[in-house]
């Protein structure tokens, strides 16, 4: 695959370009000098900082992931303007991706790649760079913690869920070095050892967190143990994934979620766990995650809430994530603007991504007891009612006292609240083998056939197919299904 050619650096240490269009079986030859860059802690420091910003291109979190798990959903439709739906994100929207039209799945895969050559390098050269201990025991934490969750949204993305046949699915190939070519793929279950392994390594190797303000743009230990405790749910280690969640809220604590009167998604706010830093220099305009969502100021506002999500952010009284509404290209008030432009800011999306947050968790704790972690359905109740008492006015009227099945779905539809709009939305109905049903009603002015929305848990279509260019470069296994 492509290498991006950037220069990470002001003197121009780094040349990330690359002529192969398969970067697993790519030789590093983009590195200008070894001994410059590859034996310097302080350079291999830049590398890092780099990957961060190709983590938040469009073709990742800056859009890509983030806008395909809300139009794939059932909660967000597109409506048809002049330049969108694009083509690709078309295709993505009507479950029609295939190996050789494979819309936002080709560019997602490569970028993600990219990222990961990045921290190979880093992960690999480290030892041997000069510098404090201390720094090149920080470089390599963050560098595994990334490279863990890099792979983690590769597998929900292009992998079967847990759900379907655990461990034995197809997994990933795991590319661990510069050096190695790697074309075949590992089982589900090697692919989630290896995320688990980077991310437990990670977590031993980095300090506890200060919690200055804005310290949360980098991956923290705190920010590890969120993650594990996002994988171990999918991975449906319940156990696991309660014990994460609960130690990320022991430090945190309810006093830092956000209230009725303070849900406002401004950088680095109480809940931010981790999140990637959007500046001037590297906004994307019109093609950042915030402009695809609001029509202001020249925004796309090309993705719009359906009314099953309008309803469902109705159902408490005075639920602040109802007042992320606001007037959209049709006229009506269905446009959720969740990310904010600074007042000074660069560009249409000057705004930081969030990647995981404190309520996060609590809905993680909830769900995992809910599936009898800890203590059951009552720790489950306790740990949904706390965040519910901080989205309503009327808490003792809203407050949840289901069990059993009954439970885990209203667990799953504060999810839907909550977490709308920040990468889980489709993600959610895969990994739980939901069927995504979508009204024809709920989808008109689209640009699509909305009579053929509705898609089974079961269909291969709900995950990407490897993209042909990299078959045919690598000879690598397809996907079953495709």
């Amino acid at each position: 695959m492509k290498i991006l050619k950037n220069a990470l650096v002001i003197l121009g240490l780094l040349s990330l370009q690359g002529c192969s269009e398969d970067v697993l079986t790519q030789t590093p030859d983009h590195v200008i000098s070894e001994d410059l860059v590859l034996n310097s802690v302080e350079k291999l420091d830049k590398l890092l900082t780099g990957t961060y910003n190709e983590v938040s291109r469009n073709t990742y979190l800056g859009r890509v992931l983030y806008k395909r798990a809300a139009v794939k959903g059932t909660d967000f439709r597109f409506v048809k303007t002049t330049f969108n739906p694009r083509e690709y994100e078309s295709i993505a929207y009507k479950y029609e991706e295939s190996a050789n039209n494979s819309g936002s799945c080709e560019a997602l895969w490569i970028q993600s790649f990219k990222a990961i050559n990045n921290l190979n390098l880093i992960i690999n050269n480290i030892d041997a760079a000069e510098g404090s201990a201390a720094a090149k025991q920080e470089i390599l934490g963050e560098a595994l913690g990334l490279r863990g969750m890099v792979y983690f949204d590769l597998a929900r993305t292009f992998a079967y869920p847990w759900i379907r046949a655990g461990a034995s699915s197809q997994g990933l190939p795991l590319k661990l070095s510069s050096e190695e070519i790697v074309v075949e793929r590992s089982s589900l279950g090697q692919t989630f050892d290896q995320i688990l392994l980077d991310l437990q390594t990670a977590h031993d190797l980095l300090e506890e967190n200060t919690w200055e303000q804005g310290t949360t743009k980098y991956l923290s230990k705190t920010g590890v143990k969120a993650l594990m405790a996002r994988v171990y749910l999918y991975k449906q280690d319940y156990n696991n994934a309660l014990k994460y969640a609960k130690e990320v809220i022991t430090a945190r604590g309810e006093s830092n979620l956000l209230g009725v009167d303070s849900y406002v998604f401004d950088d680095y706010n109480s809940e931010s766990l981790f999140e990637l830093s959007i500046t001037s220099q590297n906004s994307l305009g019109s093609n950042g995650l915030g402009a695809q969502f609001d029509m202001k100021n020249g925004g796309q506002g090309d993705v719009i809430a359906t009314q099953t999500f309008v309803n469902l952010l109705g159902a408490y009284e005075n639920d602040p994530r109802a007042g992320l509404l606001e007037e959209d290209k049709e006229g009506t008030q269905y446009a959720f603007v969740k990310y904010i432009n600074r007042s000074d800011g660069g560009g249409l999306s000057a705004h930081n991504i969030p990647v995981l947050r404190l309520s996060e968790m609590y809905l993680i704790a909830a769900e995992a007891a809910a599936h009898g972690a800890g203590g059951g359905e009552s720790e489950a109740l306790n740990y949904l009612n706390t965040l519910i008492k901080n989205r309503t006015t009327n808490f003792e009227t809203y407050q949840a006292m289901e069990t059993g099945e009954v439970l885990k779905e209203r667990i799953a539809a504060e999810r839907r609240r909550e977490l709308a709009l920040e990468g889980h939305g489709v993600y959610d109905y895969i990994r739980r083998g939901k069927d995504i049903i979508r009204p024809v009603d709920e989808h008109v002015n689209t640009g699509v056939d909305a009579a053929k929305l509705d898609i089974q848990a079961t269909d291969n279509k709900t995950i990407c197919p490897i993209p042909a260019s990299e078959i045919e470069a690598s000879g690598m296994e397809q996907t079953e299904g495709y």
